[in-house]
């Protein structure tokens, strides 16, 4: 079976910074996560592993442990292209941002398992990557991996066509080449609140790889909430990681008010990573958008659950690593 670089590679030939990938549905021959999504709903079941990063010797330790106990980088054959998407949506520090210790970590892990890690973004639009990077000290943080850090503002842009995307316009998402490209997608994120998104946790860190061009037009408030939730389609991630050592209870995405959560999350399931991260929002006192009712009729959760990209209901959710009471507490913020 061809890889999601091979597959796509072979979508793209001959089209250029234009060119528009069709992403299959069900029984699709070769690809990655994204032409294999159902049409229909099915019963997923999946698992979030979860450590408390206070427990451990440090936090490139606990980072290690939460990824082992996930099932590790399994997935990652040698010499393939592995992107790191961290959260880079502003120069302002963690957890606005990804730690890049936790990126470094990530990066160094990928390559033991004798992939070629690359970490990419494009912060907001207007607004430098480069020089975000550097302040941020995610470039620092590839030299010391020894892999590329990649600010995708100048990046070749494809359209990525998917029949589920609906509000995105003639169902095609827009974005950077180098991540239709990867074989391999790693999501890190960080668990916090978000003025026009309600939250902005794995769903909404994809906004990263859209093209800087449609930024403006994907915020148009009719269907945006929707917007986010179909990114996935385009980019299916191998691995979630949330750093929910710290969060936003209210505001966001980069300013907003602090509390201290003490848990690393990872999973393949973005959806099943947010439903947690909202759990431990609300539990440490988030604001009436998401505390209010069931977090699976966030429009954002909503479409993402009708899209069928993860886990739809609280009881499909496995939380493993917890202490039992801690488990129980979280579980009466899933319903």
């Amino acid at each position: 079976m061809a890889t999601r670089r091979e597959f796509i590679q072979g979508l793209v030939g001959g089209l250029g910074v234009a060119g528009v990938l069709s992403c299959r549905t069900t029984g699709s021959e070769g690809g990655g996560g994204a032409q294999k999504l159902p049409t229909a709903p099915t019963l997923k079941t999946s698992t979030v592993q979860l450590v408390r990063p206070s427990q451990a010797p440090s936090l490139v330790e606990a980072v290690k442990q939460v990824v082992a106990l996930a099932g590790g980088l399994a997935f990652v054959k040698p010499g393939q292209k592995v992107l790191i998407k961290p959260a880079v949506n502003s120069t302002r520090k963690y957890p606005a941002t990804s730690d890049p210790e936790v990126v470094m970590t990530i990066a160094k892990l990928v390559k033991e398992a004798g992939g070629e890690p690359f970490i990419a973004d494009r912060t907001m639009f207007m607004r430098s990557t480069k020089e975000t990077f550097h302040a941020l000290g995610l470039d620092a943080a590839a030299k010391e991996a020894q892999c590329p850090s990649l600010p995708l503002d100048e990046s070749p842009v494809v359209k990525v066509k998917h029949a589920l995307a609906a509000h995105w316009s003639d169902s095609q998402i827009p974005i950077y080449r180098p991540v239709a490209e990867a074989d391999h997608v790693i999501n890190l994120c960080t668990p916090r609140t978000h003025k026009l998104g309600d939250f902005t946790m794995a769903l909404k860190n994809l906004v990263g790889v859209v093209d800087g061009g449609a930024r403006m037009g994907m915020h148009w408030p009719s269907g945006f909430k929707e917007r986010l939730a179909e990114l996935t389609l385009a980019v299916p991630p191998a691995l979630v990681l949330m750093d929910g050592r710290a969060g936003f209870t209210n505001g966001g995405p980069d300013t907003g008010d602090l509390a201290q959560l003490d848990f690393l999350a990872a999973s393949d399931d973005p959806l099943a990573i947010d439903a947690v991260g909202l759990a431990f929002l609300r539990l440490a006192g988030a604001n009436p958008a998401i505390s209010t009712g069931s977090i699976w009729h966030l429009p954002v959760m909503k479409r993402a659950a009708d899209l069928n990209v993860g886990a739809t209901a609280s009881e499909r959710i496995v939380l493993a690593g917890l202490a039992a009471v801690d488990e129980a507490r979280l579980r009466t913020q899933l319903a």
